[in-house]
């Protein structure tokens, strides 16, 4: 066999491997299950968890992107929770599962702050009125290389009213966003980074929450989250911290 017709035959494999890859990795998703089969994936994962706690109904399906789906639930026990779901490898795949609905950042590609979302779902008959966001930066100064560097404080919040979304998965505001990749674009003229694979811009900033009644008075999280937590799966969640009006400027 010559070896015109060698190299022919490689380059057409590896052309159809890649092909199968494509199809593998990037095929458009099915059609996201139905309820009865959310819930009963749900419960199967709760039965292997080893709670007697089970899932009965779907508050919504949010879909965040193509391949990546929120669903808040309500359990057994009257939990409200949130569950994520991922298109991968030809399966919508259960990739989390949280028996609470406590503010959370789900950072769906770390590396890209426009993937992220605010979670949360709070049962309607607590007496919170409005769920607060924020995203922080604290003030920093020092040097590095023989300069003086000032960081000033970076503080915003987003408002959200319980009575009319006690539930949601929300993209960060664009402001958030502005700010966030302001701090990326300034890293990347930096000669080198402290961490590899993940913006250190990034972890500059602190997300955190609060919910407020009708008065305005802070509502704690132990009467929010009255439930003992269980967690099921992984996810890119990062925690959000509960804030204290005395931290806010």
């Amino acid at each position: 066999m010559s070896r015109h017709h060698i190299v022919w035959i490689w380059g057409s494999l590896a052309s159809v491997l890649l092909l199968v890859f494509m199809w593998w990795n990037y095929s458009p998703p099915a059609q996201f299950p139905d309820e009865r089969q959310l819930l009963r994936e749900m419960n199967d994962a709760l039965d292997q968890y080893g709670t007697s706690d089970q899932a009965v109904e779907i508050q919504k399906v949010i879909h965040a992107d193509r391949r990546h789906v929120a669903v808040p639930y309500i359990s057994e026990n009257g939990n409200y929770g949130m569950s994520t779901w991922t298109w991968r490898k030809w399966n919508w795949e259960l990739t989390s599962l949280e028996s609470n609905g406590e503010p959370r950042l789900w950072m769906i590609d770390r590396n890209e702050p426009t993937s992220y979302f605010l979670t949360w779902n709070i049962a309607p008959e607590i007496a919170a009125e409005k769920l607060n966001a924020y995203i922080i930066r604290r003030r920093d100064y020092g040097m590095t290389d023989g300069k003086n560097y000032y960081s000033p404080r970076v503080q915003m919040s987003r408002e959200i009213v319980l009575a009319e979304e006690s539930f949601g998965a929300m993209p960060l505001p664009p402001t958030w966003l502005e700010v966030m990749q302001s701090a990326i674009r300034l890293e990347e003229t930096e000669p080198f980074s402290w961490f590899d694979g993940y913006s250190s811009a990034a972890m500059q900033f602190e997300f955190g929450w609060d919910a407020v009644d009708g008065n305005g008075k802070s509502v704690s999280q132990e009467i929010l989250f009255k439930s003992p937590q269980y967690s099921y799966g992984s996810s890119d969640y990062q925690f959000m911290m509960v804030i204290n009006e005395r931290e806010l400027e």
